[in-house]
């Protein structure tokens, strides 16, 4: 199928090897189980194929919400490339917004994994001296996330009096639309000054030390995570650095601030219940005090 193929490519050059080789099995496993065959078929697919796929399917809700977001992804390439219209897209969009409604609330939570220290120092050294130290380093001690990484520049960056670093992000650079500050954090206060004074010295060339392209970094952070046998992504770093507020005794409403989040519910049920060795701090401080 010539669809099929052009979407192959195009993932490839934007998406890591492990998620191009899943939503390419994804749509395959939809096609099959609706028995649709050539590019025609596909073009004529609307909102009800949606609902006849996730009613006969017998795949678990999260297994059902990982082929839904491949199969948005597919649909969406086909409206940018004027494939299908407008129309039909909102359509088949609204079939898998409801389905995903109805799945959510049928699946276990699955909170995500921060890494250990020991991971971190692993995933460090193997990239020491590379550009790659930096970009994870920016990652893991600020907490951004990808899309704001790829909008962010040197100006964003400041130094207060304190000596902490700060990344201003402008409204149109964050998922939400709403600007925010984050700190450049470490493990500790000796690790942050450590990591700071680092971080200065790689802004003085920030295009050599940060720029990447997306694709090119989540291809390689995929086979790195292959290559150590840890299980990482770049938001992995993400999660470590909002479970590392959590554990270092931030409000929540400051993690919120921090984080990016779009209201407090999210990092409370999401990090704060998944803390289990800040709540062991806690009750052995209060055992102490």
């Amino acid at each position: 199928m010539e669809l099929l193929e052009n979407w192959h490519r195009s993932l490839r050059r934007t998406k890591s090897e492990r998620t191009t080789e899943s939503y390419i099995r994804h749509l395959k496993n939809f096609l099959k189980e609706l028995e649709l065959e050539g590019d025609e078929e596909i073009l004529n697919l609307s909102g009800k194929h949606i609902f006849r796929y996730t009613d006969s399917s017998e795949l678990s809700p999260s297994s059902l919400l990982a082929n839904l977001s491949a199969l948005k992804h597919f649909f969406k390439f086909l409206l940018r490339r004027e494939f299908i219209p407008r129309d039909r897209f909102t359509e088949i969009e609204q079939a898998i917004e409801e389905v995903r409604e109805e799945l959510n609330s049928k699946k276990t939570p699955r909170y995500p994994r921060a890494l250990s220290k020991e991971e971190v120092d692993r995933i460090l050294e193997a990239v020491r001296g590379k550009r790659y130290e930096k970009i994870y380093s920016l990652f893991l001690h600020s907490g951004i996330r990808l899309g704001e990484f790829e909008k962010i520049n040197r100006d964003n960056f400041y130094l207060d009096k304190s000596g902490i670093l700060w990344i201003r992000l402008e409204p149109h650079m964050t998922k939400r639309n709403k600007g925010r500050l984050t700190p450049i954090l470490g493990f500790d206060k000796e690790d942050t000054y450590l990591v700071t004074e680092k971080m200065m010295k790689w802004l003085e060339d920030y295009d050599s030390n940060f720029k990447a392209r997306r694709g090119v970094l989540q291809v390689y952070t995929d086979r790195l995570s292959k290559r150590l046998g840890i299980e990482f992504s770049i938001h992995s770093f993400r999660h470590t650095y909002i479970t590392n507020l959590v554990n270092s005794g931030f409000p929540v409403e400051v993690v919120k601030e921090f984080a990016g989040h779009s209201n407090v519910k999210t990092t409370i049920e999401t990090y704060y219940k998944f803390s289990q060795r800040r709540a062991e701090e806690l009750v052995r401080g209060f055992l102490e005090g």
